[in-house]
């Protein structure tokens, strides 16, 4: 059956799939583009099912692979034709991972492939189909752990070797295994109670009376929830602004901040938004927010999002937050830093596939140069954040002790009421959040504040 008028479902798959590769969009971000292209009468019904796809494709991409480069003579999924591979490991995983009968499967990318390329090439893809629909994987993957035991984690578990490698050094290798198993667990959801609108009592009371079962946190405005009816992106109040959906450590970074009413605080890498919009929430609408970010479409959809929860003391600059000065120096700044987002694999898995050395060394540098920049921007005893949902310790320990060695900026001992403590000799003076252990994106906080009597060469 036809899902879409004049395009099927595994060309959106494909298609979003390209666009998650080629443009670095998220899963939704690429389906959001993708269906503007679409239309047909079962469109919002297999926009789930579409999602469904492509998030698992991405989670799993490095067991896909493993199993299409296991039957491919002399090359790579890599060496193919980009979205011939992504049509490739479609059909890969609906044979193994949905277990989409083998003839249903492979007919469906054959007809895309005459489409999109030559006979040729559909005769290379139905020979290929076969192979993959024979594979024993079972097999293949026990004889790749007698061979190299991280290179059968990185494949077992679908994450970079990298990645595995990282973990194991940093947190042992049962407490790696542990975070690799949870990273591919289903994404768990944290709302917070936008307190401009409601409180998280009123909140939880709305919640369950809509079928949606909650718990309280750490976090004393957010709210886990454990299991729901109707999906809670579709609520009034949701709808209204009275809550929003945000990570539980993500929501911690602003409570730690404490910005007041009447603070003049900045925002250095402020969208998609979260923590700003929780900032202003404490301050009660009072004082001033300026909220710089370097994408003005992000920015765009800020304002829209501070229409909904009734936010009015935010100001949006387009700015880039490594150079941007404003006209008098701020009480407080939150700094949530760009990072590999090497945290939040569970709820962006097409991100594991993106870091390299080269990446790693650039995001590194723009961290470090915001932190200067942050320095110059408050004022003497001013106080910010800086955070990144990251589990490199040269993203987080290593930077806070750049910041305070070469900067000016000196560790604040914060008193944080729950998670871990970090690592290297400012460790106990440092938060760590682990999906393995907190059901949340990991994730990296510390408070400093500014010392201008502190050594520092910049």
């Amino acid at each position: 059956m036809e899902l879409f008028y004049r395009v099927s479902f595994q060309e959106v798959v494909a298609d979003a799939l390209s666009l998650v590769e080629e443009r670095e969009l998220s899963s939704k971000h690429a389906l959001e583009r993708v269906f503007r292209q679409v239309v047909g009468k079962d469109r919002e019904k297999v926009r789930g099912l579409a999602h469904a796809y492509v998030f698992e494709i991405e989670k799993w991409r490095a067991k896909i692979d493993f199993i299409i480069n296991s039957v491919l003579k002399g090359s790579t999924v890599e060496d193919l034709d980009p979205y011939l591979a992504n049509l490739l490991r479609i059909g890969t995983f609906e044979m193994h991972f949905r277990k989409v009968p083998p003839a249903i499967a492979t007919d469906s990318i054959i007809r895309v492939v005459k489409e999109k390329f030559d006979f040729s090439r559909a005769k290379f893809v139905n020979a290929l189909m076969h192979s993959v629909e024979e594979f024993d994987v079972d097999k293949a993957l026990k004889e790749l752990k007698e061979r190299d035991r991280i290179e059968w984690l990185s494949v077992r578990f679908s994450h970079p070797r990298w990645y595995v490698e990282y973990a194991i050094d940093l947190l042992g290798y049962d407490e790696a295994l542990s975070l690799l198993v949870s990273n591919n667990r289903p994404q768990r959801y944290y709302v917070r109670a936008n307190t401009l609108k409601t409180d998280v009592d009123s909140l939880r009371d709305y919640l369950e009376g809509k079928g949606v079962r909650t718990a309280l946190t750490p976090v004393p405005d957010v709210l886990k929830v454990l299991e729901y009816k109707t999906p809670v992106t579709r609520l009034e109040w949701y709808m209204e602004g009275k809550f929003v959906i945000q990570d539980l450590a993500s929501a911690y970074v602003t409570h730690v901040l404490s910005p007041e009413p009447g603070d003049r605080v900045l925002d250095l890498a402020a969208a998609p938004g979260s923590k700003t919009f929780h900032a202003a929430a404490l301050m009660e609408n009072r004082g001033e927010i300026v909220a710089v970010d370097y994408s003005y479409d992000r920015l765009m959809r800020m304002k829209e999002k501070m229409r909904v929860l009734g936010i009015k003391n935010v100001r949006l600059v387009h700015a880039d937050g490594q150079s941007f000065k404003g006209r008098e120096d701020f009480d407080r700044i939150i700094l949530d830093a760009p990072c590999s987002s090497s945290g939040t694999y569970r709820q962006f898995p097409e991100v594991k596939w993106r870091l390299d050395g080269k990446k790693i060394g650039h995001i590194i540098s723009v961290q470090r140069n915001m932190l200067r920049n942050a320095y110059e921007n408050l004022h003497d005893g001013g106080e910010m954040t800086y955070s990144t949902c990251s589990i490199r310790t040269d993203e987080d320990e290593e930077n806070v002790l750049f910041a305070v060695n070469r900067v000016g900026l000196e560790l604040i001992q914060y008193d944080f009421s729950w998670g871990e403590r970090g690592f290297l000799e400012i460790g106990d003076k440092v938060f760590r959040a682990w999906t393995h252990r907190h059901d949340c994106n990991s994730f990296f906080i510390t408070k400093m504040r500014k010392n201008s009597k502190l050594y520092k060469d910049r």
